[in-house]
């Protein structure tokens, strides 16, 4: 064998090794019951779990996986009884659908600032079943409250495609919000 074949064979290992075809492990292999009482056939991971316990793993070269994080407690879910009327209204008109939007529509107009976000939030529950409500969010953008604009952009998001004739006045609020470079010296 000529110096070339031999540093290609040796490349050929290494590269094997690497991808942990070397030292008798072929990759995953499938647990079998042997008839005659022989050893089963265990997979790489069943091979590597018996050979190396977790906490012996975990001390290697290799981060865990986030999946493998522990996951922080859940938040309990707030119980029925727990909710508040208003709570409750904004559930049942967001299942409702779009039956209840001219309702909505008309709660968008009310002087109160809690009442109109009520109405945007349940909107935004409702998602594409509010695109009628497309052309008055439109309008809300230019609310002088901001916590009414970005509801209203937020809702928009939510109704998705159908609110596609709120892209130029998004696009504008886009580059009015955004921050000027400071002139150069």
């Amino acid at each position: 064998m000529n110096g070339h074949a031999a540093s290609c064979l040796l490349l050929l290992q290494c590269l094997l090794l690497a991808a942990g075809c070397g030292r008798g492990q072929f990759g995953p292999t499938k647990e079998i019951e042997v008839p005659s009482g022989g050893r089963p056939v265990l997979t790489s991971a069943e091979r590597i779990e018996k050979e190396h316990p977790a906490a012996e793993r975990l001390r290697g070269p290799v981060a865990l996986a986030t999946f493998e994080q522990p996951l922080a407690e859940p938040q309990p879910i707030k119980s029925f009884d727990a909710w508040s009327e208003q709570e409750a209204a904004t559930d049942a008109l967001g299942r409702i659908g779009a039956a209840a939007v001219p309702a909505l529509l008309q709660a968008l107009q009310n002087p109160d600032k809690s009442v109109r976000l009520k109405a945007i939030d349940v909107l935004a529950r409702m998602g594409a079943g509010a695109s009628d409500a497309v052309p008055q969010l439109i309008g809300l953008l230019d609310d002088p409250d901001p916590a009414i604009r970005k509801a209203a952009a937020r809702t928009l998001g939510h109704i998705g495609p159908a609110a596609k004739d709120a892209v130029p006045a998004l696009m504008r609020t886009l580059l009015e919000a955004a921050p000027q470079a400071p002139p150069p010296q």
